[in-house]
């Protein structure tokens, strides 16, 4: 990113430093603790880019501040979602045997082929991949006005969670500018090269 833009992670619970904190199953408390958090840091412009459930989690987080007068962001990027409102490719996996979802987890691409190996990991970290994922799974679109700020959103053609029309879809969830970029590449399209990513992000926020 330029000097002048300054990238601040979100750890969620039940991961890294936070391991031991249970992670959040829904999305509701999720997001409304997460905009108290945040809260304090938005007394300049900033910008909210999510990936995935990180996406979904960002939409609602806008959508909350919003409903409670509170801050908005300068620009809204989202990647690798469906439009919220469009129904899901895939059926939940988030209580299925434990089999069944670490198949799901792997077709999606993000996680590194040694981790399925190493069974006392994938126990250990099972719970909160559960967990995001019942986020994900258990989310209930509700209508509400489109947002007042420019949306970007980026996706892989070959994404097994969404298809070049659920990306498409999220235009109708702003009134100002809105911008659409797909990539070669599934789920994580940008697992092996994130430089054009990386641009279009600066392109966006400049």
């Amino acid at each position: 990113m330029p000097p002048d833009v300054e990238v601040c992670g979100v750890r969620l619970p039940g991961r890294e430093t936070r391991l031991r904190e249970p992670a959040f199953t829904s999305l509701p408390p999720l997001v409304e603790e997460l905009g108290e958090a945040l809260r304090p840091f938005t007394d300049i412009p900033f910008a909210i880019f999510g990936h995935s459930m990180g996406a979904l989690v960002g939409f609602e987080l806008v959508r909350y501040w919003r409903d409670q007068g509170g801050p908005q962001p300068v620009h809204l990027l989202a990647s690798g979602h469906r439009a919220p409102h469009r129904p899901p490719l895939n059926p939940p996996v988030h209580q299925a045997e434990k089999q069944v979802f670490l198949n799901r987890l792997k077709s999606l691409g993000g996680t590194p082929a040694q981790f399925f190996a190493m069974d006392e990991l994938v126990d250990l970290m099972l719970p909160t991949l559960r967990a995001d994922f019942s986020v994900w799974e258990t989310y209930q679109y509700q209508e509400k006005p489109p947002l007042a700020l420019p949306l970007t959103v980026f996706g892989g053609y070959g994404d097994s969670e969404a298809a070049e029309a659920d990306f498409a879809a999220w235009e109708q969830h702003t009134h100002c500018a809105f911008t659409l970029h797909l990539f070669a590449g599934g789920h994580f399209y940008f697992r092996d090269d994130a430089s054009s990513l990386l641009r279009l992000v600066r392109n966006a926020l400049s």
